[in-house]
């Protein structure tokens, strides 16, 4: 808390293992992310742990993710990695990997820590109740974040984001997925949905253009990559919520 407290350059790095650690986990980890104002990026496990349409929320990392999110990840000088593994497709090449940045790794997992990023803090734990701890240690220690440091770093992202790394040419002859996407969550966000996925582009199109406002609404195979994995995986949904409407893209 300390660490984060000093950061000039913050940024939050979840993961799946905050979905895993049940809903109680992602509302936590909201709770958290708003009392400091920083910015916060999700893996493709993670979407849904933090609400998508939210101003701190940068879009997903790595190899698919945005432009703002991932050069906020390599200039960052305080990382706060909350149940993601520092997976190949985020970090590509290790030796580049957020150079400047003291890393915290809370993961549940002891064989997760340092296994392929060395980190500086490593806090061995269920998401839900360090977070918890983290909570209540800010809120003891009545820590506030550096207001013009931060400031100066928010700017930074807004000028990335201005990029709009995401944009695409639309058509009059086509359907572009992207679009059909994007159509969809318009249709669809104010019903009670589940989103499956198979793999492929499709499968990170989705990742990118639905926006994930609640844990649990997201299946996807993730870096396994199993294909045929969300026809049944829609069917498990819609088995297990009769009443929801559950897509498979």
């Amino acid at each position: 808390v300390d660490l984060m407290a000093g950061a000039k350059r913050p940024l939050f790095y979840c993961g799946g293992g905050v979905i895993n650690a049940g809903p109680k986990a992602s509302k936590l980890l909201t709770r958290l992310i708003r009392l400091t104002g920083y910015p916060t990026t999700l893996t493709l496990m993670g979407l849904g742990a933090y609400p998508a349409s939210d101003r701190q929320f940068l879009g997903m990392l790595g190899m698919h993710g945005t432009y703002e999110a991932n050069l906020a990840m390599h200039e960052c000088d305080v990382m706060i990695n909350i149940g993601a593994r520092f997976d190949d497709r985020v970090t590509g090449r290790i030796a580049d990997f957020s150079p400047g940045s003291t890393k915290i790794h809370v993961d549940i997992d002891p064989s997760s820590i340092n296994k392929n990023v060395a980190v500086d803090l490593p806090i061995v734990g269920d998401a839900a109740t360090v977070l918890d701890q983290m909570l209540k240690a800010w809120k003891a220690k009545d820590s506030k974040p550096d207001r013009n440091a931060l400031k100066a770093w928010w700017a930074k992202i807004e000028k990335w984001r201005r990029r709009d790394c995401l944009r695409y040419k639309s058509s009059k002859t086509v359907i572009k997925p992207q679009y059909a996407i994007e159509r969809l969550y318009e249709k669809t966000k104010d019903r009670d949905v589940y989103i499956t996925t198979e793999v492929g582009q499709h499968q990170m199109w989705a990742a990118q253009f639905y926006k994930f406002e609640q844990p649990n609404r997201w299946m996807t195979s993730g870096g396994l990559g199993t294909m045929g994995y969300g026809m049944p995986a829609a069917i498990g949904a819609q088995v297990a919520h009769p009443d929801a409407l559950v897509v498979d893209i």
